[in-house]
């Protein structure tokens, strides 16, 4: 996935594919392809996260992903797709409060937002496969580097992307055919990546994040009303 760009891509075809195949297939498909394409994001942007609110955001996005795991076991398909859809739009909301209130210089009130952003990261990451959704947004309104932002946040999701694979093997939406067929398409998200990488050098930050937001409400109503 083309780091925080394509956590936006990755809302929206989570939904586009849940029209067509079973939304448990589709989360384990996409599930299984972005811990595929962790190891070229965490290549391209190695050291360049935030340590100190990575210390915040990562054991907060673990015991999201715990949390959604529990809200996913034993959802119907009819749930499951009108979970996601209703998470899309609420991770669009929370985006837009997190960009607007969280300025740089703020480091208490950052930090007390960063507890409650990993959580909702890490639900959204197992619930929609767009936990950067959430966390883009959030980094971009302290203020940091194109490339701390992106590899903050891609710091957080490699790791909750590995708990978040044990919990759908463990719920049952990854099976050997799924497996298959994302190893197969391997190549495409490694070429994804690289050019997710030059994007995010041009684009600008809160247009960057502004783009995530439009992007999770749109796959969000798209899944909600088909």
């Amino acid at each position: 996935h083309m780091t925080a760009v394509c956590d936006g891509t990755g809302l929206t075809f989570t939904p586009l594919l849940s029209v067509l195949i079973p939304p448990s297939s589709v989360l384990g498909l996409l599930g299984c392809q972005m811990v595929l394409s962790d190891p070229m994001s965490i290549y391209l942007y190695w050291r360049q996260w935030d340590a100190r609110l990575l210390r915040i955001l990562l054991p907060a996005s673990l015991a999201g992903i715990v949390l959604g795991a529990w809200m996913l076991s034993g959802l119907s398909a009819v749930g499951l797709r009108r979970l996601i859809g209703a998470s899309a739009l609420l991770m669009g909301a929370l985006s837009v409060v997190a960009l607007l209130r969280v300025r740089r210089g703020s480091s208490q009130a950052a930090a007390r937002a960063a507890v409650a952003v990993g959580l909702g990261a890490g639900v959204a990451s197992i619930v929609a496969n767009s936990g950067g959704i959430i966390l883009g947004p959030y980094l971009a309104g302290l203020g940091l580097g194109t490339a701390v932002v992106v590899g903050t946040g891609q710091a957080v999701v490699v790791c909750a992307n590995l708990l978040k694979l044990a919990a759908y093997g463990a719920i049952g939406f990854i099976t050997w055919h799924l497996a298959l067929l994302a190893v197969m398409t391997t190549p495409l998200l490694y070429l994804g990546t690289s050019l997710g990488y030059r994007l995010n050098a041009r684009i600008p930050r809160r247009a960057l994040a502004l783009a995530l937001i439009s992007i999770a409400v749109a796959g969000g109503l798209k899944l909600l009303l088909t």
